[in-house]
């Protein structure tokens, strides 16, 4: 029976109150006790959600206003680059790291602000999620109960910024994908410790040394030390064993291949994987036959529908911490989509000779300064004109 049916056997067993590698309570996920704090210990699960929380950290922020169609940059916010005055040591991008976090392993991201006389916001805080309560007062709004060490203190949606992963009609919390898929998680971390447990309490020896007859235990310890001290080491292994005495030689292993656990944790990693929708050679998993040119665009479609649905419900909560109507807080994706040196070119010189961009633009775009002159000229071909008119016309 292969690893993975054991386990699927072991947690029918739990439910009917067995206990399986664990004296934990019987509503444990396949004998493990798992919850948020401890579902990172799973690698697969860490490395998704590592991947998602630094990617999203490290894009480039900032505040823009839209003005007659036309994006155009304001005055950064100060809380994007420090959420909270009192600790400078805390940055934009631990916060931008602790939201996402919270989404991927709560499905919910709590942000508490504070703002001034004139409505600006000067501090922002990510709250631990597990620590906040929500109900509906008789009008219908939201009141979040937080928590602390101190008490309790209850504030309304005009100081609270809640951002859920994925909530259905009619609820206000959206649902943990630890707790939603505690089965599948703790599957993956029952054949982690499963694994774990082989290695540290196997009890099977490699090899026996079969004499026919009794020995005392000096004469059985004498035996064993003498074949260590000539075979044993890199130095001395392949050598020619000589036993007398009718003594024979028996050698014991147990192959991994025939308890599948190697199997087994693929598919842990495949279902974390499926879970958080992230490619598997992201998570440094063989991907079969895989080629370059697959690679690069699943990754791309990552980008777009992994990575930019999160983005988005980001800006969308956040948007609510910038002064006015028609501004709002946007990420820049660009930088991932970034090509080669060769290829950012040549898009380039296409967009350069149609009139798209000029010189200035692009240099810009390559962070570099513009020209003295001449720099923010548009160029178009001289072979193309008005379709009915004369060139030059």
């Amino acid at each position: 029976m292969s690893i993975l049916r054991r386990l699927l056997a072991t947690e029918q067993r739990i439910v009917s109150g067995g206990q399986w590698l664990s004296d934990k309570p019987a509503d444990s996920s396949a004998g493990v006790q798992l919850n948020q704090q401890n579902a990172t210990s799973i690698g697969a699960l860490y490395a998704a959600v590592k991947l998602y929380a630094d990617t999203v950290a490290s894009l480039p922020v900032g505040a823009f206003i839209r003005d007659g169609g036309v994006r155009r940059p304001v005055t950064r916010p100060l809380w994007l680059e420090n959420p909270i005055p009192a600790n400078p040591n805390y940055t934009g991008f631990q916060m931008r790291h602790a939201i996402v976090s919270s989404l991927l392993l709560d499905g919910n991201a709590f942000i508490l602000f504070l703002t001034d006389r004139l409505g600006d916001v000067v501090e922002t805080r990510v709250l631990d999620p597990q620590k906040v309560d929500i109900k509906v007062d008789a009008a219908g709004t939201p009141i979040y109960t937080v928590t602390t060490g101190d008490g309790a203190f209850s504030v309304g949606p005009d100081q609270m910024i809640h951002i859920p992963l994925f909530a259905t009609a009619g609820t206000m919390r959206g649902m943990s994908p630890v707790e939603h898929h505690r089965t599948t998680l703790g599957l993956a971390s029952a054949t982690q410790l499963y694994a774990a447990k082989f290695y540290e309490n196997g009890a099977a020896p490699s090899a026996v040394i079969k004499v026919p007859g009794e020995l005392t235990q000096d004469v059985a310890d004498s035996l064993r030390a003498s074949f260590s001290r000539r075979h044993e080491g890199v130095e001395k292994m392949h050598k020619i064993a000589v036993l007398t005495g009718g003594a024979d030689f028996q050698q014991m292993s147990a192959k991994i291949s025939d308890m599948q656990l190697v199997e087994t944790m693929h598919w842990g990693v495949e279902s974390i994987a499926r879970i958080y929708g992230v490619p598997l050679h992201l998570l440094q998993y063989p991907g079969g036959n895989t080629s370059y040119s697959s690679v690069e665009v699943i990754s791309i479609e990552w980008l777009r529908l992994g990575l930019g649905p999160l983005i988005a419900r980001i800006e969308a909560g956040l948007q609510r911490l910038i002064v006015g109507n028609t501004t709002f807080v946007k990420f820049n994706i660009d930088g991932l989509l970034r090509p080669t040196t060769k290829e950012r070119y040549d898009a380039y010189a296409v967009a350069l000779n149609n009139g798209f961009l000029s010189l200035d633009e692009i240099r810009s775009l390559e962070d570099r300064p513009p020209l003295p002159v001449g720099g923010n000229e548009f160029w178009k071909p001289l072979n193309i004109g008005t379709v009915g008119k004369e060139p030059g016309a």
